[in-house]
Parts: structure tokens; sequence; C-alpha cells
């Protein structure tokens, strides 16, 4: 019998299924949203909870889980240092699907996968490029009065 047993398959084969995993996955963490069938949607949902409940507190087990799924050390700290804080006073439902029209193809339902509340970003990337754009105003100006100087110089 297969009692509370949640098991998903497609038709590709093992391997085949588990980088479609991987791929959804990945690109869903760089966009923030994908649209999928339902069922993928719907599979996906499970995978991106259990990540993110694993993000939530960072220790060398958790990354290691997450770098398995992901195998890409630049997602695994973006989801430490962006997307876990941001759901920190959750418990879960950190992902919604929304259901869409049919395809019209083969009529399968279309479902689009988000984030349920906002990611916050970091503000302090945002504050050194501010300090590095003033910065080379500071040298253009410096460099422009220097040529002023010089052709005050000549005169």
């Amino acid at each position: 019998m297969k009692h509370r047993v949640k098991k998903q398959k497609f038709n590709f084969g093992k391997d085949s299924n588990k980088m479609l995993l991987k791929k959804l996955i990945i690109n869903f963490l760089k966009v923030g949203y994908i649209e999928t069938t339902l069922t993928k949607a719907k599979f996906l949902k499970s995978h991106l909870e259990r990540i993110i409940y694993k993000g939530k507190n960072f220790n060398e087990s958790n990354k290691n889980y997450l770098l398995k799924y992901l195998s890409n050390y630049k997602l695994v700290k973006k989801i430490f240092d962006e997307i876990a804080p941001s759901f920190s006073n959750f418990s879960g439902g950190y992902v919604r699907i929304i259901k869409k029209n049919l395809k019209s193809g083969d009529g399968s339902l279309i479902a689009r996968l988000e984030w349920s509340h906002p990611i916050i970003k970091k503000e302090k990337n945002i504050a050194n490029k501010d300090k590095k754009i003033k910065s080379n105003k500071k040298v253009n100006l410096n460099e422009e009065n220097e040529k002023n100087n010089s052709t005050n110089k000549i005169d």
C-alpha cells in the first residue's frame, strides 16, 4: 500500500527526472518565478519548501545538503544570505502556485510558481556601489581641474 508516499514520476527515467528537478530549481532561484505544467509545479514546490527550510540556519550539513541539490555555490550563498532571511518569520508556505490556462498543444494545465512573500535584498551592495560612483566623480572632477589649470598656465 502507498500510504503517505508522495512521489511524482515523469516518464523520462531516473537520471532525467533528477536533472529536470535540478534545472527547475536553479531557474526558479535565479529568476524568482517559473511557468511550467501543473504537475511539475507541484513536484517542484515540495522540494523548494525543503530547500528554503534548510537555508534558514547556516551550518555545514545544511550547506552540503543544498550543494547536493544545486551544485552551485553562488546559489547556495544566495539562499543563505538573501532568500532564507526574508522567510525567517514563516514556518512554511514559501512558494505559491497560481493556475493559469491550458497549453494549446496537448491541453495540459500551465501554472506559475512564485514566492509567496517578497524577497528583501541586501542594501550593503547598493551603498558600496554609490560610494564607488561618488569616488569616481571626484576623480573625474580632479582630472578636469588639472586640465583647466594646465590650460591656464599656457596662457
